[in-house]
């Protein structure tokens, strides 16, 4: 999901789907075991670090304490984290999608109304059920992303997305008195810490934060420029809603407000996401992730 805003090929969110027990996932026959709790006494309402908990406990006796095992450890819970991220922001795309759905919809039959009443002419109705085609298409494929995020969070976690709060979480920048603390944490750990990249490359954990850090700084720009645009589509969406009651072309233009803050509002969440996804990097690659979570 978080792809398409890490083109560059850093330390990205999906990068890790494939590390640890989410590659068993993928291949496992069947379906996933699930907590039992979830089907039997609807368990809701885990934040991102209560399901690092319940991930952590499940694999912990299988991970030893050397420098190899922590960084499979941390590996590990960023791809629970990638899953999180996932499940919360396709959620919230789809509901959106459909809060916007409804609205062209209540906007339509306005026009409708006016039409009959021989107010209005059907050329504003005919374009705002083309616009209504095209949301039809967003919302299909919100649920489809929902649906898949939802299934790959459960293969990654063995619980339900539904337990996930549903409260969402923000992207909260990192202080940089914390990142160059990271960044000590990374180097302490020495030649102990290098390994091979995909093309053969031997990288140490100083190379391998600073390219997290530029990822992360990347991200947290454009996260910063979504934000902008968000907040000016909703300045945009709050001068047209009166021109809906005035006219239809004041409706038609009530109604691609509408349409554009949804764009930039699943924007803004994409980015949010991702920016997410490049600080908690910066912890595994530290080895902090864990103790960043208060998990263990």
């Amino acid at each position: 999901m978080f792809d398409a805003f890490d083109e560059g090929g850093g330390f990205g969110a999906t990068h890790h789907r494939g590390e640890g027990w989410g590659r068993r996932g993928r291949h496992e026959g069947g379906a996933p075991e699930v907590m039992g709790s979830a089907a039997g006494h609807g368990v809701t309402g885990m934040a991102f670090r209560d399901v690092l908990q319940h991930v952590y406990v499940r694999e912990a006796e299988r991970d030893a304490r050397g420098p190899a095992d922590l960084r499979r450890l941390n590996g590990r819970l960023l791809c629970v984290l990638t899953a999180c991220h996932e499940v919360d922001t396709a959620r919230r795309r789809l509901m959106g999608s459909l809060n916007t759905q409804q609205t062209l919809k209540s906007l339509a039959h306005l026009l409708a109304a006016r039409g009959r009443a021989g107010l209005d002419p059907g050329t504003e109705q005919r374009k705002l059920s083309e616009m209504l085609a095209d949301l039809r298409c967003t919302v299909e494929m919100a649920t489809t992303m929902w649906e898949a995020a939802g299934r790959h969070f459960t293969r990654v976690t063995r619980l339900l997305p539904a337990q996930l709060d549903t409260n969402g979480t923000h992207f909260i920048p990192a202080a940089p008195t914390e990142i160059d603390r990271l960044a000590l944490e990374a180097q302490r750990q020495g030649d102990e810490a290098i390994s091979k990249t995909p093309d053969g490359h031997r990288t140490s954990a100083s190379d391998r934060f600073a390219q997290a850090r530029e990822t992360y700084l990347q991200a947290v720009m454009d996260w910063e420029l979504a934000q902008a645009r968000w907040a000016h589509a909703d300045r945009v969406r709050q001068l047209a809603e009166p021109g809906c009651h005035t006219g239809s072309q004041g409706a038609m233009a009530f109604a691609q407000a509408v349409a554009g803050q949804e764009w930039q509002r699943s924007n803004l969440l994409m980015r949010e996401a991702h920016a997410c996804m490049t600080r908690h990097a910066l912890y595994a690659v530290a080895l902090q992730l864990p103790a960043h979570f208060g998990v263990g």
